[in-house]
């Protein structure tokens, strides 16, 4: 029987020109305890692998006279059982598939670290040692065969059945594997799996989209030099949960994430590797930014609306002081002018008074059928003498046959006569306002709105319909750091604003089951959108 020699699966073949990286090579694998035999071209080689046991080759690619490609063909034709490791400084994703496809069994790119070499070079004999192996045991079995081919009949059913046994075994153990793959590919979630030295074996393609990699690009990779700062990933802590970490990725993005790890396992129950899952988590960190939100707006609310109810009786009778003063005592034209000035400031902050206590009351929403083109034309027709006045154009994209909604009318029109008139003061002369109204699903609407509705109608169904109503303007813009406060209560970028008019645009539009948001590029202007939901079957 032929038994491969133990020299073999020790010895090293390195067939390079060029002499400085033969020598590097060989001075590399001996520190190994290897022996390594050296060839400066492929003729000599082929001839020392086939007269010398070799159990692994280190093949350069660029020589003279025969090149690495027609060696490694050589090699997989004649030698299939001795692995080839391909030495190249070309390492792209093509070029690697070509030397898999000539017979390759890896690659080392050049320049190369004496760790990757080493790495390579034990596993190329190992292979070689299963390979051998693999050959005997194939032997063994063969003559077994023969054995039992002359044994009784009976022998020769039980084998039948045996293998009828392994087949449905080796089924059900594919349908599994692709049942796992499956899995894998269509987590929620990103998995991402490293060896003991934290290089990268696998990650799917949720993982992939999250940290904006692709699996050809990272495998192999050592997971700390990709991602510096993502050691807490590979800090593997008994009994611990969801933990957070804000991960810088090459694309120059940070992602904040939420993971658990685990350890890697193998057959002996040894670490072998990390078992990471995660999950990007900006929507869920919007989402609590939008909850601390809405708690700070409605404890405002009602600070504020219980301050305007106090301040309304005196502020009724400072007024009609006022009016009696007017009314039946002669002052000079001065005093008259600044009485009449006092006259204009109360109305004023009877008017904020109102808009407060307005905000603060339940919804009492009259609801009926509403065709929202109808309204916006009702609106647009208000507003012409102010839109002719401030020389700013309107365009109409309403789309036809969108249902109707189920609204209040009245409140509605105050929503949309708000946007519009805002809309109106940030565009300039010359400028243009377009309104679009269409209908939607949720998954198309913008994300500012998405994330309000998910929060707060609990619409994680990305098929649901709405109709969005859209003003976009050519104005200012809003400058990004008061984006997310445009809403708030007595928050606003006029001269002569009290910051009511989109906080109690947006409580209307939440209390009809909708959501209203914002995106805005300084000196291009804003676009606000407003989605109310369609009634099913609508």
């Amino acid at each position: 029987m032929e038994v491969e020699s133990p020299a073999a699966q020790q010895t090293v073949l390195v067939v390079d020109d060029e002499r400085f990286v033969r020598e590097l090579c060989a001075e590399i694998i001996a520190a190994e305890g290897y022996h390594v035999l050296a060839a400066e071209d492929a003729d000599e080689g082929l001839r020392l692998a086939r007269e010398e046991p070799v159990g692994a080759i280190l093949l350069d690619l660029m020589m003279p006279r025969m090149s690495g490609f027609d060696a490694l063909q050589i090699f997989s034709k004649d030698l299939p059982d001795i692995p080839v490791v391909v030495m190249t400084a070309h390492s792209s994703q093509s070029r690697i598939i070509d030397l898999l496809k000539l017979g390759a069994y890896d690659f080392v790119p050049k320049p190369f670290e004496p760790d990757d070499l080493v790495y390579s070079v034990r596993r190329a004999l190992e292979r070689h040692r299963l390979l051998t192996e693999n050959k005997r045991l194939v032997r063994e079995l063969q003559a077994r065969v023969v054995e039992l081919t002359a044994a009784q009949a009976r022998t020769q059913e039980l084998a039948r059945a045996l293998q009828d046994q392994v087949q449905a075994q080796t089924l059900e153990l594919s349908r599994g594997r692709q049942l796992t793959e499956n899995i894998i590919s269509h987590m929620g979630s990103g998995l991402l799996v490293t060896d003991r030295e934290g290089r990268i074996w696998m990650i799917n393609q949720h993982g992939q989209e999250t940290l904006g990699v692709t699996a050809g690009g990272v495998v192999g990779q050592r997971l700390l030099e990709l991602f510096p700062d993502a050691g807490p990933l590979l800090d593997v802590q008994v009994g611990s949960v969801l933990r957070e970490l804000d991960l810088k990725c090459p694309g120059g993005q940070t992602v904040p994430l939420g993971f658990n790890n685990s350890l890697l396992l193998d057959a002996a129950g040894q670490p072998e590797g990390t078992i990471v899952i995660f999950r990007d988590l900006s929507d869920l960190r919007a989402i609590r930014a939008e909850v601390r939100r809405k708690d700070r707006l409605a404890a405002i609310g009602e600070v504020a609306a219980g301050v305007a109810h106090e301040i309304r009786n005196p502020l009724f009778g400072i007024s009609s002081v006022a009016q009696i003063l007017m009314t039946e005592v002669k002052f000079d034209p001065v005093h008259q002018e600044l009485l009449a000035a006092m006259q204009s400031e109360i109305k004023r902050l009877n008017s904020l008074v109102e808009d407060l206590l307005n905000y603060g009351r339940p919804a009492n929403l009259q609801r009926a059928p509403q065709l929202l083109e109808q309204i916006w034309e009702e609106i647009l027709g208000l507003a012409k003498e102010e839109l002719a006045g401030a020389k700013v154009h309107i365009a109409r994209e309403i789309a036809g046959g969108i249902p109707p909604v189920l609204a209040d009318g009245n409140q509605l029109r105050q929503v949309f006569l708000n946007l519009l008139k805002n809309a109106i003061q940030a565009t300039p002369p010359g400028g243009r306002i377009t309104i679009r109204v269409h209908r939607v699903r949720r998954s198309a609407l913008p994300a500012p709105v998405q994330r309000s509705l998910l929060l707060l109608a609990g619409d994680g169904d990305p098929s649901r319909e709405y109709v969005a109503s859209a003003v976009t303007d050519t104005g200012v813009g809003i400058p990004a750091a008061d984006l997310d406060r445009v809403f708030d209560l007595f928050f606003t970028t006029k001269s002569t604003g009290s910051g009511l008019g989109l906080a109690i645009c947006r409580r209307i539009v939440e209390d009809h089951g909708g959501a209203i948001g914002v995106e805005s590029a300084e000196q291009a202007g804003s676009t606000f959108t407003i989605a109310l939901p369609l009634q099913t079957g609508s």
